[in-house]
């Protein structure tokens, strides 16, 4: 039977929450929904009230919505309950646990049932209902309403921001909670759970609607703000210089100000643009009255959004609201009195604003409390700022009865009625989107100013462009004027100094002085349009003023003065010297000159009406003159043709003097070819007494050398003629066939195997000595021959080899002098290309300086009673790279003093005592190296001996034409120059085969050394022999 009754009931709440549902979707007003909402809920339940108590953002609560049995309850509709009504533990379980309370007047009872918390996927669910003692001051609470039973639901809003948008400064934090729906009866009533569950669905659905409510009204809100910031962009680019008067007015009225300012800094903080709307604060009590956005702390909190924003993990920026608090040791303001963003400061009440202390009396005469404060930058550069006021209100609430703040919660409130508060000179606090607002319409601002500045600009520097092309089109057309009217003197210039470069190329061309001053004249003539020019040329070896006119040109009509010779009595000194010193003497019309007579008289002869005398000096001395005659009338020399006939006669007087000097170089030129010629037949001399030299210091040791093997050869011959005429006799005796016996008696006179034995030993000796002076005189020819216009190929090793050969007798030991040794270091070298004479006479030089050196140093050790030490040349042959040859030649002597080492080449400088040298031993060597393309360098020390270092290269190609820069003789001279003769000895055929022998390669390592023996007597006492060793 129970079943049966709940199924009717059931039914009921499902078709009253499907009705609710129903109103929630068909209309989209919040009120309407709630006042449907309580009056369906107050019908079902049969209680004597239902109402929907909203909570504030402040805390407190309304109610927004009733329903009630008319003469039960008094309406609460409308009125205000302070927040201290509801304890925040309270609010706290009603966000947390949707705790749902039913409270039992009369049984002085309370039921809690808290929704379970949901699982994942799911809803949450009722929990079962805990009873437990009312609190006494909630029973006397509810008695003094005149309510015996309530049950009171959360409306909390899940993941989903309060309704109403709470102050940028708020600090109560409530959470989802919104409000509450509250059921009361005057009578003690029982609530099942049956009920609370309908309840708490019709509150899901109320929930529903409110966030749908709130969704519509943000959007609402965010159309109607981007409306507002598109009517205030339209107003700033209604046009090029916006409307930022009107603009500013829109904003007034968008953020619901009662006045406000733009506040602009186009040249910095000393230039300032000020729009403003309504009532204005006073300017700050300083000497210069500047507007309160320049004081101090508000500019610089303006110019901190130059710097970028700080790090995330870090709270203040330099001149932020709280970095100026921290710094300053000041507190937070109290509620609602001021907050701010990083680019805006929004202040509720400037009076309760520590900051702006000494701000705040520039507005204590106007209503104004609140001020934000929105820094217009573009990019990193500060604008301005804009500012919007708000004046204070007044506030008139109905609350609940009359409750002390002070005492709240300590004992219970005796009476609810009506209880009117009216509250004068309120501030009214900014929103989070009011600010956000603001900041908006600053950046439109920023950018709106910045491009009116720039078109302000751009138009200032069009009109300052304009005033410039206007002046300068004046200067240029003044110029163009001027420009026209010295075109033609320009044209003439330009005809003068093409006529001037002319005639200095042809004077350039020819300096011969009949063409020059006749082309001169020509030129001038037809330049200047005149009738006749001439050229005057004064005797210099007459007494008075004499001279002749060399050169004419002149028009049809006009006498010709040509070879005219002129001794004008009136030209005296004086005029000499004026014609000296360059002036110029120049008559327009010659009837009404002062002239002399006697040159008037001339003139006139000439038929000359105008004339122009332009003096011609050579070396500061007056040559000659220049006459510009006019001839059909009168004439005004212009300063130009004056200028340009001085640039004429100064190119003659300087073709003059280069005449002149022409003459005498070419006189010069003469007398040096003969002493050129001279000079060479002395360097040829020089060259040839070198040689001469070196052969008269070698001539003894040749000598010596070549004597040796001349004597046993001579010595030899003896025996070889009687073997000859014996063995003659005895072939005779076989061709006549002679007998026996007398060939018998023939053969008894001679030991035949003694003969057999000793004439091939002979033969032997001889060929050698022979083979030793021809060597000798091979090395000769070497040294003394002349090389011919072409190179040829020559080993270095064999030049060294002949000329050591010649200075053999030198290196021998002599008396008290020991030997001198040779030490060769030979790498296997290539042939070079060279003239092998003058090679040939470099190691001579080296070689026999190297000598001269040791020999005087063991004489100097013997004159002073020491034994003297081994003298020592080495020789290195070397290849430093595939281009080039080395030859590096160096003694244990002396040494070279180093201060004569930089004169060892200089021509005639020598070490020698007077007659023993010409000091052009190693000027000549110097030379022939260098122009074989070659180097010389000559390193020494004191008591370390001297090294010569030459390098040569293997090809001459830039000589491969003949002696291009050197004779083949070695002289210096160029081949064309070289003397006819050539003191060439004559070659039979063994010194050809010779030649051909010694230009062969030697083999890798081995020296070529050849070393004769002294000569012994024979076994037989009787003639000498001569044994011998040759290592090649």
């Amino acid at each position: 039977m129970e079943l049966d009754l709940q199924k009717p009931r059931k039914g009921t709440q499902e078709q009253l929450l499907m009705g609710i549902a129903n109103r929630i979707r068909q209309s989209l007003e919040l009120s309407e929904i709630l006042a449907v909402t309580v009056a369906e809920v107050r019908a079902f339940l049969e209680t004597d009230r239902v109402k929907i108590y909203q909570f504030s953002p402040e805390g407190h609560g309304t109610v927004v919505a009733e329903s009630l049995v008319p003469d039960r309850l008094p309406s609460l509709k409308g009125l205000h309950f302070p927040v201290d009504d509801i304890p925040p533990q309270a609010r706290e379980l009603f966000v947390r646990a949707r705790q749902r309370v039913v409270v039992d007047v009369a049984e002085c009872q309370t039921g809690l049932s808290a929704m379970d918390p949901p699982g994942d996927g799911e809803l949450r669910s009722p929990s079962t209902m805990r009873y437990r003692p009312v609190d006494p001051c909630h029973v006397e609470y509810l008695t003094v309403m005149g309510v015996q039973s309530s049950v009171v639901v959360p409306i909390v809003l899940d993941n989903f921001p309060a309704t109403s948008e709470p102050p940028v400064s708020s600090t109560l934090h409530m959470g989802n909670l919104w409000g509450l729906l509250v059921s009361h009866h005057a009578e003690p009533r029982s609530v099942d759970e049956e009920e609370l569950q309908f309840i708490q669905a019709v509150v899901d659905q109320v929930e529903i609607a409110i966030a749908q409510s709130i969704l519509v009204q943000r959007v609402t809100d965010q159309a109607l703000q981007e409306a507002s910031i598109n009517r205030v962009t339209a107003l700033l680019h209604e046009a090029p210089t916006g409307q930022l008067q009107k603009a500013l007015e829109e904003t007034v009225q968008i953020l619901g100000g009662s006045g406000g300012r733009l506040c602009l800094w186009p040249g910095g903080q000393t230039d300032r643009e000020l729009y403003t709307v309504g009532p204005q604060p006073q300017p700050l009590a300083t000497t210069d009255q500047r507007p309160f956005e320049e004081h101090r702390l508000v500019y610089a909190f303006l110019k901190a959004g130059a710097v970028p924003e700080p790090p995330p993990n870090t709270t203040t920026q330099d001149w932020s609201v709280e970095w100026m608090r921290a710094n300053y040791g000041l507190a937070a303001p109290p509620q609602d009195s001021s907050s701010f963003s990083q680019r805006v400061w929004a202040i509720g009440d400037i009076y309760r604003e520590p900051l702006l202390r000494s701000v705040a009396p520039s507005f204590q005469w106007l209503p104004i409390r609140g001020l934000i404060v929105v820094p217009l930058y573009y990019g990193s550069e500060l604008l301005g700022c804009l500012s919007i006021f708000r004046d204070e209100v007044n506030t008139d609430e109905l609350w609940t009865g009359w409750h002390d703040p002070d005492t709240r919660q300590l004992m219970a409130r005796h009476s609810f009625e009506v209880w009117r508060q009216i509250r004068i000179g309120q501030a009214q606090q900014w929103t989070v989107s009011e600010v956000k607002l603001a900041q908006a319409l600053g950046e439109r601002f920023a950018t709106a100013v910045k491009q009116h500045w720039l078109y302000t600009e751009v138009n200032s520097l069009n009109a300052s462009l304009e005033a410039q092309v206007q002046t300068r089109t004046a200067e240029l057309r003044q110029s163009n004027e001027e420009l026209q009217r010295s075109t033609a003197d320009l044209e003439r210039v330009i005809h003068q100094q093409q006529t001037l470069a002319r005639l200095i190329a042809k004077i350039r061309e020819s300096l011969d002085l009949e063409t020059v001053f006749r082309t001169t004249a020509r030129e001038v003539r037809q330049l200047l349009r005149a009738d006749r020019v001439v050229v005057f040329a004064f005797n210099s070896h007459a007494p008075t003023a004499q001279g002749k006119i060399i050169a004419e040109d002149r028009a049809r009509g006009c006498t010709s003065i040509l070879h005219l010779e002129l001794e004008d009595p009136c030209f005296s000194d004086q005029h000499v010297l004026q014609y000296q010193v360059g002036k110029v003497h120049s008559i327009p019309n010659v009837h009404n000159s002062t002239m002399p007579d006697c040159h008037l008289e001339m003139l006139r002869t000439w038929q000359v009406q105008a004339n122009l005398v332009i003096p011609i000096i050579q070396s500061e001395e007056l040559w000659g003159l220049m006459g510009i005659h006019q001839c059909t009338a009168p004439r005004h020399w212009q300063d130009s043709e004056v200028e340009f006939l001085r640039q004429v006669c100064a190119q003659l007087g300087v073709a003059l003097q280069h005449t002149e000097l022409l003459q005498q170089t070419r006189s010069q030129a003469t007398e040096l070819a003969q002493t050129l010629d001279e000079l060479k037949q002395t360097q040829m001399h020089l060259l040839q007494s070198e040689k001469m030299s070196i052969l008269g210091q070698l001539i003894a040791g040749v000598a010596h050398e070549i004597n040796n093997p001349i004597g046993f050869i001579h010595s030899n011959l003896g025996p070889i003629r009687e073997y000859s005429e014996f063995l003659i006799q005895l072939a005779r005796l076989e061709a006549q066939q002679a007998p026996k016996e007398q060939i018998q008696a023939l053969l008894e006179t001679f030991d035949l195997d003694f003969l057999a034995r000793d004439f091939p030993k002979l033969l032997d000796s001889m060929h050698l000595g022979t083979n030793r002076i021809r060597e000798i005189v091979s090395a000769l020819r070497g040294f003394s021959r002349v090389d011919r216009t072409i190179t040829n190929a020559l080993y270095l090793q064999e030049a060294i080899e002949s000329t050591l050969m010649i200075l053999q007798y030198h290196l021998k030991p002599n008396g008290s002098y020991p030997e001198i040794e040779i030490i060769r270091n030979y790498d296997n070298i290539p042939p070079i290309e060279c003239y092998s004479g003058q090679i040939h006479q470099v190691c001579m030089n080296l070689l026999s300086n190297a000598i001269d050196a040791l020999r005087e140093a063991q004489e100097e050790q013997l004159s002073r009673d020491q034994l003297p030490f081994i003298g020592r040349i080495w020789i290195e042959l070397s290849q430093p790279d595939s281009q080039h040859i080395g030859v590096t030649i160096r003694d244990n002597g002396p040494g070279i003093p180093e201060a004569i080492q930089s004169q060892l080449f200089d021509p005639f400088f020598t070490t020698k005592p007077l007659g023993k040298g010409t000091g052009l031993g190693l000027s000549i060597s110097y030379q022939i190296i260098q122009r074989h393309r070659g180097s010389m360098v000559c390193r020494s020390a004191p008591d370390q001996g001297a090294e010569f270092t030459i390098t040569l290269p293997i090809t001459q190609t830039p000589l491969a034409n003949g002696a291009s820069e050197m004779g083949p003789h070695g002289d210096g001279l160029p081949a064309a120059q070289q003397p006819a003769w050539s003191p060439e000895l004559s070659l039979n055929k063994s010194e050809a085969r010779l030649n051909t022998i010694t230009t062969r390669q030697l083999p890798p390592g081995r020296k070529p050394e050849l070393s004769f023996l002294p000569i012994e007597p024979d076994s037989r006492g009787d003639r000498p022999t001569l044994s011998a060793e040759a290592t090649e």
